[in-house]
């Protein structure tokens, strides 16, 4: 940030280089040591004048906007600010970028952006100048953070080689055969192997011979029977056969369980439904793929409140500036800086007002300065009228007293009030990504898209060419339905990758790269 700054007689100020140069002519208007004099004073005092430290900040910054824009060729997403210790509030900068329209800052506090540097500054660069200390850390602090406290960690031939290196000779293993004159295997000869009790001896099972001679005797027997009287009942047989016949009723009871087996085997068919599962959460993610919308969306005829909603209101371009003023603070809050009625050189009015919501700005334009509520009554003229109506009289009379009234009505003509009949009449929007401010197109274009997502969004309204010969940035059109009016904007360049850095609508004032 330049250190220096000159104040003019009339009140222009110039910052770096302009201000050496105009020191030479009128150096009672020089200012050397800045910011050294707001913490000492709060303000800055020079050729008759005194501005406040919010002022100064505010030509600061916006010197540092003007030449981030030269050198990056479109407007910077933040800017970050290295606040000295003692130096003015994070408050006054974020009203001074207000007043300056630089957009989103960051202020960062000075002792943070030297420790940054000390931890993670290259080791060329630990001895250059104090003053560019601050810088050059803050950009380490955005990169890598707070330094860590505490001492620092021990490196090691890991960290560096990314492995761990392997012995020069592999330790011989652990000899598991003998040590001395016995196996480690073997106990110690004076703790002998502890004896497990045995188990209580099961008395020993005798075969059932006595029941075995016994059935026998009786199958023997019922043949015999059969064959000497050659009777045809069977009966007794069958009942004394009754004990064998138990024995191979048991067997296919025990094969039973491996069917049971197999029929658990079948149990595989839940696996296939868990497969089927798996394929129908793979389609939800294409429908998250669009980004919300935002509490205010962005249109080549205005603005949409709550699109996504059933409450949704249109504010379209030319529509009452108090209406559409409520409406957008009912939906965003207050408004973040408001430049009042005032002439703007970049706009075709003669009055005109920017009301800044975060990186969206609206312009308001007056037509007519001297347009103002219409009076209710003229006091003096309808005196006059029937003052002369009653002298009169007569027909001559009356058309005096009239004419005199008329005379003293014009002359009753309150003055221009600014901002009557003021309309809507162009948005603006710069700065944070749309992603992260919900400023988006029904389509969903809006800051940070690309030329490509602009190109498959709007097939047939869509136009970009290189503004300027020789650089690099690109201006485009989004003509929706084809009428010539849309939405317009600015690129990083024309290639398919190019990032949208700017978006508008309405004419009211020049915007180009502006």
């Amino acid at each position: 940030m330049p250190l220096v700054l000159h104040v003019a007689a009339d009140g222009d100020v110039a910052v770096g280089d302009p201000a050496l140069q105009r020191a030479d002519e009128h150096p009672e208007g020089f200012v050397e040591d800045v910011m050294g004099r707001l913490l000492d004073d709060g303000v800055i005092t020079a050729s008759g004048r005194t501005l406040a430290a919010e002022v100064v900040l505010a030509h600061l910054l916006a010197q540092a906007y003007a030449r981030c824009v030269e050198v990056l060729d479109g407007a910077p997403d933040q800017l970050l600010v290295v606040r000295p210790a003692g130096g003015p509030e994070a408050e006054t900068y974020a009203a001074a970028a207000g007043r300056g329209l630089v957009g989103d800052i960051r202020v960062l506090d000075e002792t943070r952006a030297w420790a940054a540097f000390s931890g993670h500054a290259p080791p060329g660069a630990k001895g250059m100048e104090p003053e560019r200390t601050g810088a050059l850390g803050a950009l380490l602090w955005l990169r890598h953070g707070d330094t860590p406290t505490g001492p620092m960690p021990i490196v090691t031939r890991e960290d560096l080689d990314g492995i761990a290196p392997a012995p020069a000779r592999q330790p011989a293993p652990p000899s598991v055969v003998s040590v001395g004159p016995r196996s480690v295997f073997e106990a110690p000869p004076s703790t002998p192997p502890p004896s497990m009790p045995a188990p209580p001896g099961r008395p020993p099972r005798r075969a059932p011979v006595p029941f075995l001679v016994l059935l026998l005797l009786l199958v023997v027997g019922a043949i015999a029977w059969v064959v000497v009287t050659g009777d045809d009942e069977a009966g007794p047989p069958v009942v004394t056969l009754t004990p064998t016949s138990t024995a191979p009723t048991t067997v296919p009871t025990t094969t039973e369980p491996p069917t049971t087996e197999e029929s658990t085997t079948t149990t595989e068919p839940p696996t296939t439904e868990e497969s089927t599962t798996t394929t129908t959460t793979t389609e939800p993610p294409p429908t998250t793929t669009r980004p919300p919308l935002g509490p205010v969306s962005i249109s080549d005829v205005g603005l949409l409140l709550h699109a996504a909603s059933d409450a949704s209101q249109l504010l379209e371009l030319g529509m009452a500036a108090g209406d559409v003023l409520d409406g957008v603070t009912g939906a965003l809050g207050a408004p973040d800086a408001d430049t009042g009625w005032t002439a703007d050189a970049a706009c075709e009015a003669d009055l005109v007002r920017r009301v800044r919501y975060g990186g969206l700005e609206l312009v308001l334009v007056d037509p007519d300065p001297t347009d103002a509520p219409p009076t209710e009554t003229v006091p003096e003229g309808e005196a006059a009228a029937e003052s002369g109506g009653e002298g009169g009289g007569e027909g001559g009379g009356e058309g005096e007293g009239a004419e005199e009234g008329e005379a003293e009505a014009t002359t009753t003509v309150p003055p221009g009030v600014p901002g009557y009949g003021a309309t809507f009449a162009q948005w603006f929007l710069s700065g944070a990504d749309s992603v992260d401010s919900g400023h988006w197109t029904l389509e969903r274009i809006g800051i940070g898209s690309t030329v490509a997502d602009m190109r498959l969004a709007y097939p047939d309204g869509f136009s970009i060419t290189q503004a300027v010969e020789g650089d690099p940035a690109g201006f485009f059109g989004l003509d929706a339905v084809g009428i010539d009016t849309g939405i317009s904007g600015a690129t990083s360049n024309t290639s398919e990758s190019g990032r949208v850095l700017q978006l508008w609508a309405g004419d009211a004032c020049s915007r180009l790269f502006g």
